[in-house]
């Protein structure tokens, strides 16, 4: 199988090359920018150029469209929204046209409106499940949400299948102390996304079974670890920021319970999450009597 990655420069992006190498198939690496020497070809282009696109797809099998400014901080609204909604349509375009079956495309659990959002609202229930309403504000899970669409329509036109991997918040090793340790001090900035991450190499094992599984149409897949990035239980984080939430608990014995649901990937891709910094990392206790001051 020959499959053209995109965003193969970026940490993400890197992981999983290096994965789909391993695994024996032909890959092309595409990055606006390329400073990373993969052991395989590399090609610097811009996806927001419609015949770029279907120059360096032309003799895909597949995609996995990684390339997307990954958030809307410190960039003008309208360029996140154009840059990756233009990159995802001409994508799933140029594959279309050019009777690629498969793409697997990175959407984030951003798509429902919660993390960036510019005035704060609450979702319907939780743990969140696919099927939850999506309810953007921000340049950025605009983005997400209506590349989704993109997907859907690719599908429904006859052109192959497609997963949208919605995303938790990418962590590795070197990221991971840094951030439990900015949870442990303020929970409250982290509780518009939930508390929720995933290690980058699950994410890569998640594109690979994307890319290969047998499904049709367009899937939409949740990609998260099975616990959150806090020391305290989940049902005390909920009944300090969401108590009004709705909440349906799973059948776990974890009381880190992740507030994004994992089922679906798991039931028809066969996903699970390998790493949980509980197993990785050592960390103090907390004191649930003090939680810091709402801010």
């Amino acid at each position: 199988m020959r499959v053209v990655v995109t965003g193969a420069n970026g940490r993400l992006g890197r992981v999983v090359v290096s994965l789909l190498l391993k695994q024996g198939m032909e890959v092309i690496g595409v990055d606006k920018e390329i400073s990373w020497k993969a052991g395989t070809t590399m090609i610097s282009l811009d996806l927001c150029d419609l015949g770029q696109v279907f120059g360096v797809l032309a003799k895909a099998d597949a995609v996995v469209h990684l390339g997307a400014i990954p958030s809307p901080v410190g960039r003008p609204p309208e360029l996140v929204y154009r840059n990756n909604i233009m990159s995802q349509f001409h994508i799933f375009e140029a594959a279309a046209q050019l009777a690629i079956r498969r793409i697997v495309s990175a959407s984030s659990i951003s798509a429902f409106g919660f993390p960036f959002q510019h005035r704060w609202s609450l979702p319907l229930y939780l743990p969140l499940e696919e099927e939850h309403p999506l309810l953007p504000q921000d340049a950025y899970g605009l983005s997400k949400a209506n590349g989704e669409e993109i997907a859907a329509a690719y599908c429904r036109r006859g052109a192959g299948s497609a997963a949208s991997l919605r995303i938790s918040t990418i962590v590795d090793d070197t990221t991971m102390p840094n951030i439990l340790e900015a949870v442990r001090h303020h929970p409250e900035r982290w509780a518009s996304s939930f508390w929720s991450y995933v290690h980058v190499n699950d994410v890569a094992q998640a594109c690979l079974l994307a890319l290969t599984c047998a499904y049709e149409d367009h899937q939409i897949f949740h990609i998260t670890s099975n616990d959150t990035t806090s020391q305290w239980p989940t049902d005390e984080l909920l009944d300090r920021w969401f108590p009004t939430v709705p909440r349906r608990s799973p059948e776990t014995e974890n009381p880190r319970w992740s507030l994004i649901a994992g089922a679906r990937a798991a039931q028809l891709l066969g996903y699970q999450p390998h790493y949980r910094w509980s197993d990785a990392l050592t960390m103090e206790a907390p004191n649930t009597a003090a939680f810091p001051e709402k801010e």
